[in-house]
């Protein structure tokens, strides 16, 4: 599959260093296209990225997003991926904010439990690309 096939998504995490790495892990299935760190920034770019509005760059300045060349390649993304640090409540409100512009949107939160069940100790950024890629395959059948 190639990087122009892969599926657009979006991540809300808390570390840009392990949601570069998670990016880099996901390809070339998925391409992370917008990445947001803060709750704050999750609100205010997340729903109108997902209704197709490209109003916002990626404040992180990180995914494809942020370096496409074109208009035409900016991507809308169908699901939004949910760092371990993100807490219920956070990614619940960005959820609601999200489905409100676009009820097709998937969404996929991992847990520090989920990570342990796996095998790791901490951020681990190839058993979160293993586990994404499952739990991404499964809601976007």
């Amino acid at each position: 599959m190639s990087a122009t096939a892969a599926i657009p998504i979006a991540s809300f995490g808390n570390n840009p260093e392990v949601a570069q790495a998670i990016r880099e892990k996901l390809l070339p299935e998925y391409d992370v296209v917008h990445t947001t760190l803060t709750l704050s920034t999750s609100l205010s770019e997340l729903p109108t990225l997902c209704a197709g509005t490209f109003s916002h760059a990626p404040s992180s300045n990180k995914g494809s997003n942020a370096t496409a060349s074109t208009p035409a390649d900016l991507k809308v993304p169908k699901a939004i991926i949910f760092g371990g640090g993100v807490s219920p409540s956070d990614a619940e409100q960005v959820k609601e904010a999200v489905l409100a512009k676009n009820p097709a949107i998937k969404f996929v939160r991992l847990t520090r439990e989920d990570m342990v069940a796996a095998g790791a100790e901490g951020p681990d950024p190839e058993v979160i690309g293993r586990l994404l890629k499952e739990r991404l395959a499964e809601v976007l059948a």
